[in-house]
């Protein structure tokens, strides 16, 4: 960090997190014209949309030296601090499509998150001999790769119609293990996604299964261990949904 880029009049200096470049919320705010908080307001209204890792990085200031966490732009008094990367920068600014936002987000991705992509041209025959023998060794990495992950896939997928329960709850614990052990979040995920696609409320359903149950003379224990795989597993439409849901969820994370 410590370089500058020039966008719409305005100074953005140049952050990098995990390898790659990201933004912060005032950032965003700078160069796109819009008051102080209009980026956090529309990530918080849509942060079910946001994948963690992936569209933005969640970090705490104990993890860095005090000089560090204020070059991300984040105040020296702030617990957490959101960086935002290239994927998420795009979702966040599909609501601001007046032509100023369709400016500076083209001079946003080419100049700042993408400036590191360009390739040198080779300078000589060695250098171009080097080149494509790095292509070469790529190429066959990218081959071995793809054959693990169709190797994952497989083994996700192949068996969803025998006792769907322990299939669904086997990828959701590989799901999460990818996510970086990250399992309740993996299966809060999924839920979210089939309600939204659903267009239901597991916990209105899952109380109701528990009144059923109540009513039906079970046990407390019995009660208290109805849960939201039991309410989608009552449903032949929400089971086949879901069973899409998480092989999509498979196939991603095992990429």
């Amino acid at each position: 960090m410590g370089e500058v880029i020039y966008i719409n009049n305005q100074n953005l200096s140049v952050k990098e997190f995990q390898n790659q470049r990201v933004v912060n919320f005032q950032d965003i705010d700078r160069v796109h014209n819009r008051p102080d908080g209009t980026a956090k307001r529309n990530f918080n209204s849509n942060s079910n949309r946001f994948i963690e890792g992936e569209d933005y990085y969640l970090i705490c200031k104990d993890e860095f030296r005090t000089d560090l966490w204020e070059n991300f732009g984040f105040s020296k008094f702030a617990a957490k601090g959101y960086l935002i990367t290239e994927t998420g920068y795009l979702m966040l600014v599909k609501s601001l499509q007046d032509d100023l936002a369709w400016e500076v987000q083209r001079k946003l991705i080419k100049n700042y998150f993408r400036a590191k992509e360009i390739v040198q041209q080779p300078k000589n025959e060695f250098d171009l001999m080097r080149q494509m023998i790095d292509q070469i060794e790529l190429a066959q990495k990218e081959a071995s790769e793809a054959k693990q992950i169709a190797e994952n896939i497989k083994d996700n997928i192949i068996h969803t119609d025998q006792d769907w329960r322990d299939w669904a709850n086997k990828q959701l614990n590989r799901i999460g293990y990818q996510m970086g052990e990250k399992y309740q979040e993996a299966r809060r995920m999924s839920y979210t996604i089939l309600e939204n696609r659903g267009r239901c409320r597991l916990d209105v359903r899952l109380n109701n299964l528990k009144q059923r149950l109540k009513e039906a003379g079970a046990s407390e224990t019995q009660i208290n261990k109805a849960n939201k795989l039991d309410v989608i597993g009552e449903d032949q439409r929400l089971r086949e949904i879901y069973k899409s849901i998480i092989e999509k969820m498979s196939i991603k994370y095992s990429a």
